[in-house]
């Protein structure tokens, strides 16, 4: 059996593996978007270094678009097998899916517009249209968690939870061929112990060889509060004491929910004065935050019980969901006290911009940044403290206050990962094997070593750090 590295190799984004069967049954692991090709889209002769009619199944750890993003566009080129994924991320897929397909055609039209007659040839298209993610989407088949699932004689899967994402799931596939046994374990993108909404990821018993995310592989989220103690801390000095607005940029599936969550709960202890409006000004996470309720036993005890008692964890007295437009431009032009919560996290493109742009001149505002901005994006910009700032070709001053809080990050640290690898070892310990490789993807080259080097000198684990279109050989016992 052979493994092979698609995407996410020494870089975050492209999630995407091949475990291939010596009797040539092909199984791809997530089919990501990867953002550092997506930079230069025209250079790419193909999207796949394979045919995607040779795949037999796909499997999918969560709904993110840099383990999704790709997939309508491999149903397009040929791949009419089923993806397995747990009911949830088939939910929250379809809302991503369509949502990138959207962002993709106005990005080409705008492009087209803007470029001159001779060089629009050149302008990349969309990688695909609404009519593909319809057909990929017919093609999900969903699989709860925990659940062992015999897709075949050789192969059987079972989804555990990660913890990172409602209904995202780490992905045990066992292999039996030639007389031999081999489980494989794919973390997915893993979460933060106690979190909020979703449970915690749970930990393979017996893997022959495990592939992990070392996103933050070097790094210790400083988080000194719990989140109800950060964010009220924000929201007492800007919007009560000052009389400002704060406005946080969130990713519209995931981060969103749990800030608003969050504030309800503030909300319901008495902790935020009631005249204080909290606007979520983002139509993904409009779509996608119902999905929160329907799956309600994906939610950890804090949230059931909150549940219990208030009855929904996103809906309260002061709080509007902004979906079209008229309604953007209205609040665009409220300038009382509030709380703005709004899409994209990194500030990069979307809603938000705009309303960085509304406040960042204002001394009594607060730009809350909660979550991780990869370098050269308008949240990376900001926070390396800059006097003035270009967004939408104009410059402006930055007067308002720039913060930044862990609290919400939905992505291990060092220590959280490497307990992980650690954990894992030591369960198949227990059922009597050996953990014969651990493969570190899905971060950039200097947390990967970071996390390699922890694992060297504990000395029991041996860790490889895959690169592109790097093939390894799986071997059962």
């Amino acid at each position: 059996m052979k493994l092979k590295f698609l995407g996410a190799a020494r870089q975050v984004t492209g999630s995407m593996y091949m475990l291939s069967l010596d009797n040539g049954y092909n199984i791809l692991i997530d089919c990501g978007m990867d953002y550092e090709v997506k930079k230069n889209p025209v250079e790419r002769p193909n999207l796949f270094p394979f045919e995607p009619v040779d795949i037999d199944l796909v499997l999918l750890t969560h709904a993110h678009i840099d383990h999704s993003g790709n997939l309508p566009a491999l149903v397009h080129q040929g791949f009419s097998g089923h993806i397995i994924c747990t009911p949830a991320t088939a939910e929250l897929s379809e809302y991503l899916l369509f949502d990138s397909a959207n962002i993709q055609f106005h990005d080409y039209r705008k492009n087209l517009a803007r470029a001159k007659k001779g060089r629009r040839d050149s302008i990349a298209k969309p990688l695909f249209t609404e009519k593909n993610v319809k057909q990929c989407v017919e093609q999900f088949l969903t699989l709860k968690l925990n659940i062992p699932f015999e897709v075949n004689p050789s192969v059987s899967i079972k989804f555990l939870e990660a913890g990172h994402l409602l209904g995202a799931a780490s992905i045990e596939i066992t292999v039996k061929e030639n007389g031999k046994t081999t489980k494989v374990g794919f973390s997915g993108d893993l979460g933060r112990s106690n979190s909020k909404l979703v449970r915690n990821g749970e930990i393979f018993h017996d893997a022959d060889y495990l592939i992990t995310e070392s996103t933050y592989g070097g790094r210790k989220h400083i988080v000194e509060k719990s989140a109800e103690d950060e964010l009220l801390n924000y929201i007492q000095k800007t919007c009560v004491e000052f009389r400002g607005r704060l406005v946080i940029p969130a990713f519209s599936v995931g981060r969103t929910q749990a800030i608003v969550f969050t504030i309800n709960q503030l909300k319901k202890n008495g902790l935020i004065p009631d005249w204080l409006k909290v606007f979520v000004d983002s139509p993904l996470a409009i779509k996608s935050t119902p999905v929160y309720e329907r799956h309600a036993y994906l939610l950890n005890q804090e949230a059931h019980n909150f549940m219990q008692e208030h009855g929904s964890l996103f809906n309260f007295e002061g709080i509007e969901y902004l979906e079209n437009m008229s309604e953007h431009d209205e609040l665009m032009n409220y300038y009382d006290p509030c709380i703005i919560i709004s899409a994209a996290g990194m500030v990069e493109g979307g809603r938000i911009q705009e309303h960085v742009m509304n406040n960042i001149e204002n001394p009594y505002s607060t730009i809350l940044i909660a979550g991780f901005c990869a370098e050269g994006t308008l949240g990376h910009r900001l926070l390396l403290g800059q006097s003035t700032i270009r967004i939408k070709n104009q410059d402006k001053n930055v007067y308002a206050q720039i913060a930044k809080t862990d609290v919400y990050s939905s992505h291990p640290d060092h220590d959280e990962v490497y307990s992980y690898i650690v954990r894992t070892a030591e369960n198949s310990i227990k059922a009597g094997k050996k953990l014969k490789k651990v493969f570190l993807v899905h971060g950039e080259e200097p947390q990967l070593r970071a996390m390699q080097k922890s694992l060297e000198e504990l000395g029991n684990v041996e860790s490889v750090l895959p690169t592109m279109d790097e093939v390894f050989e799986l071997h059962g016992s």
